[in-house]
């Protein structure tokens, strides 16, 4: 297996070990909102923490599932590690720029953290796209 795949199943998993490390302190906040302060539940920071969780684990599986498909996509190597730097900006999108925005709170108008995610998840898509592309190439090739 190439080794770039093997770099994007590891940085996965990697994050998917990360990001479980980090459920306990969620729920641990969630539980303190539950039992102390209902309030607590429906805060922004709240909201965003959940949603930064539940996506740095959607990315960091995205990014393993890119590394076991990587071998099957026709696209050039050039290609797959702009891809691959797209799936990382993802990840860091939905984890550290989820975390930023939630501190920071909300804004009117749009603010650097709003810039830094939406940028972020670009990159994600447009490796996500391109790599459907490199799949589909790859399967019609064959057929």
């Amino acid at each position: 297996m190439p080794r770039l795949a093997l770099f994007n199943m590891f940085f996965g998993f990697l994050v998917l070990t990360l990001a479980a490390m980090m459920g306990p302190f969620l729920a641990t906040e969630i539980t303190a909102g539950y039992l102390r302060d209902h309030a607590l539940l429906g805060t922004w920071k709240l909201l965003l923490q959940k949603s930064s969780h539940g996506h740095t684990n959607l990315f960091g599986t995205l990014q393993v599932l890119f590394g076991l498909t990587l071998p099957y996509s026709a696209l050039a190597e050039r290609w797959k590690k702009l891809q691959t730097a797209g799936f990382i900006f993802g990840v860091v999108g939905m984890s550290i720029g989820m975390q930023l925005r939630a501190a920071v709170g909300p804004v009117e108008g749009i603010d650097p953290t709003e810039v830094l995610v939406g940028g972020c998840l670009t990159a994600a898509l447009v490796a996500l796209a391109t790599h459907t592309f490199g799949l589909a190439m790859k399967t019609w090739r064959r057929a």
